[in-house]
């Protein structure tokens, strides 16, 4: 029997091809995941920057937006993030999280099929997760390599954009693997949804909040599997509970 998170992750990939016109993706052998051409390097640092100057204006004047949490990020130098994934623009909002540092955020291998608009995100630090089983390995130990850089690499344990949802869902595994197979701590960034109020009045969608929660550290002495699931389960359980206790909008209000 499927599991729920892959037959909702099945509705959103066929919700993106009766939306948008979107072109088929076949990574090559060789694709880098995490691209340290020159040049690439280069631009993608002006676009990051603008992006950054970009996302600010919009936060705070279209938003109302609010972060809290900042502290918690003090002397934490590579690490896996993990948000619930709520918002088109979140990765917009949590890649200046670390500014001036980068931050790679992941995301479907499909995503890559809209030209222009994949391209910006690729040089924004977007990575695919690729389907084929050969340069999954490939991704994984890509990734490794980039955490032992004491680089910061985001991933969205629901698997999929359900814009303003209401509840927590179910964590998959994956970011939970890397994290173990690469020894470093969690930080969970919760969004949750406010009524607009004030300057904001105006608008008819939720105030967004970012909240940076504390660093999670694993006990890595466990089993893998045992600890896996016990991540999964413990991160599930702390970004729910604050969801539920701070969020204007959740299924019990």
């Amino acid at each position: 029997m499927l599991d729920e998170n892959k037959l909702e992750q099945e509705d959103a990939e066929k919700e993106y091809k009766n939306n948008f016109k979107v072109r088929e993706v076949h990574l090559k052998d060789d694709y880098p995941f995490y691209n340290h051409n020159i040049f690439f390097v280069i631009f993608s640092k002006i676009i990051i920057l603008l992006t950054v100057i970009g996302c600010f204006i919009a936060k705070y004047l279209l938003w109302g937006f609010k972060k809290t949490g900042k502290e918690n990020l003090k002397n934490i130098k590579g690490a896996i993030t993990i948000s619930n994934h709520c918002l088109i623009q979140d990765a917009f909002i949590n890649v200046p999280s670390v500014f001036p540092k980068k931050m790679y955020v992941t995301m479907l291998e499909t995503n890559l099929g809209f030209g222009l608009a994949s391209t910006y995100l690729r040089f924004c630090g977007a990575v695919p997760i690729p389907r084929d089983p050969k340069l999954l390995i490939k991704f994984f130990k890509q990734t490794k390599d980039e955490l032992k850089k004491n680089q910061f690499i985001h991933i969205y344990p629901e698997g999929h954009l359900i814009p303003y949802s209401d509840h927590i869902r179910k964590f998959m595994p994956g970011a939970f693997h890397i994290a173990y197979t690469s020894k470093v701590p969690i930080i969970p960034i919760c969004f949750t949804f406010h009524k607009p109020k004030g300057f904001y009045f105006w608008k008819k969608k939720p105030m967004i909040h970012q909240n940076i929660l504390k660093p999670y550290y694993p006990d890595y002495s466990l089993p893998k599997r045992e600890c896996i699931d016990k991540m999964a389960e413990d991160l599930f359980n702390i970004m729910s509970d604050y969801f539920n206790k701070h969020s204007e909008y959740t299924l019990n209000k």
